[in-house]
């Protein structure tokens, strides 16, 4: 049943467009198929197409283009004066649309074949979401309206969430929501370690959701003990605690168990079960940054090649980061040239499977540790930087503590 707010809503569009000669058209996100009654979304969609031609118009054109309706036409005069607010009026249109959509989207779930297995239902059950969803149409905006939300987010503290390494934040600035951080390395040269770091500073601004596909949760929080409490590693895994050990995790165990990041070990998921684990974390809490180890090992029920798949994965996780409007940590294994090369330094077109990785990534940091012992550190090569300067970071490696520091620590 069409109810009278709804109703008078789709009346006052359509008496909009006929008002402001269909230029209302470019403010508002409304097809044809969102109206309650078929018949108004029908003359809604020839209103549209006209103003999408060029053509006029106006309530003599309407008349003409739409036979059988002139009455209804004519009638539409009463409800021009609501022209004003045509964007909150389409809005209550759009509002009872996704409802409907949504409550076909039940009954889609409801009717599911049963014996599909987890990760399709729940593909397609996401897939049914966001086609009810849909995308909202773009508004025409000018500098000048962009301009104050800049300045905003400029003057604002939390614009970019600072990295454990002030050298670092000095080259990149930080981790900027909506960005796709690609860290690549060969394996065992520090990934995991400085993707762990990272998600700690996250964690001091809200949740982290951590998709580990690599390493068992055991493993990742091991890591976390020896980077914050400064317990060796290799105890914690052979199980040599000392006293001393033991009491730094018992003074530090408060401070551990309040950190907000929900680690997902489960190897063979999806972009699609990543943003869903990621929704499902900020329930708990404002959802600070995602981190994925690694991009390799994603799987796909496509069929399509595996460096098309990648670069799906890596597009995919740009969206994420835009749509939930957080940093993303992407980790990514570079393919055996660099071993090849006199200098064994890494570069763009090492990482492996997909160039769609660099394309999309707004920072790529490529590491390759040098040295031994006290020596030893770990080099974070800024080879992209969208929103700056390239270049050389250099940190101490603390492999012992699972951990990067810099060198004055």
């Amino acid at each position: 049943m069409l109810t009278d707010s709804v109703g008078d809503a789709e009346l006052a569009v359509l008496g909009a467009v006929i008002a402001t000669a269909g230029s209302c058209l470019d403010d508002i996100a409304l097809t044809g198929a969102d109206f309650f009654e078929p018949g108004r979304g029908d003359l809604f969609d020839i209103m549209r197409t006209r103003y999408a031609a060029g053509q006029h118009v106006d309530m003599v054109t309407m008349m003409n283009a739409a036979p059988g309706k002139e009455v209804f036409v004519a009638s539409l005069i009463d409800h021009t004066p609501f022209a004003y607010a045509v964007e909150e009026y389409a809005g209550i249109v759009a509002q009872h649309a996704l409802r409907r959509r949504l409550s076909g989207v039940g009954a889609a779930l409801a009717g599911m074949d049963p014996t599909l297995d987890v990760a399709t239902m729940s593909e397609r059950a996401q897939a049914l979401v966001d086609e009810a969803v849909g995308s909202q149409k773009s508004k025409v905006r000018f500098v000048k309206d962009i301009l104050p939300g800049v300045i905003e987010r400029m003057q604002a503290k939390e614009s970019f969430t600072l990295t454990p390494w002030p050298t670092l934040n000095a080259a990149i600035g930080g981790l900027r929501p909506g960005a796709v951080y690609v860290v690549a390395a060969r394996p065992a040269q520090g990934k995991t370690v400085i993707a762990a770091q990272l998600a700690a500073g996250l964690a001091e601004h809200g949740m982290v959701a951590f998709s580990s596909l690599e390493m068992t949760e055991d493993e990742l929080v091991a890591r976390l003990i020896a980077e914050r409490l400064a317990i060796g590693v290799g105890r914690i895994k052979d199980s040599r605690m000392t006293n001393e050990d033991w009491q730094k995790l018992e003074r530090g165990r408060p401070a551990l168990e309040a950190m907000g990041i929900a680690i997902d070990d489960r190897s063979n998921v999806a972009t699609t079960e990543v943003r869903t684990f990621a929704r499902s974390v900020s329930r708990h809490g404002k959802l600070a940054g995602i981190v994925v180890d690694y991009m390799q090992l994603m799987t796909s029920k496509s069929k399509m090649d595996r460096h098309l798949q990648v670069s799906e994965f890596s597009r995919q996780l740009k969206i994420m980061a835009k749509d939930l409007h957080v940093p993303v940590i992407a980790l990514s294994q570079l393919n055996r040239q660099s071993e090849s090369r006199a200098d064994g330094i890494p570069k763009l077109s090492d990482l492996r499977e997909s160039g769609s990785i660099e394309q999309d990534a707004d920072i790529v940091i490529m590491l390759r540790r040098e040295g031994e012992g006290n020596r030893e550190e770990i080099i974070l090569d800024v080879v992209k930087n969208r929103h700056g300067e390239t270049g050389e970071v250099s940190l101490a490696w603390q492999g012992h503590f699972s951990r990067a520091v810099e060198w004055d620590s």
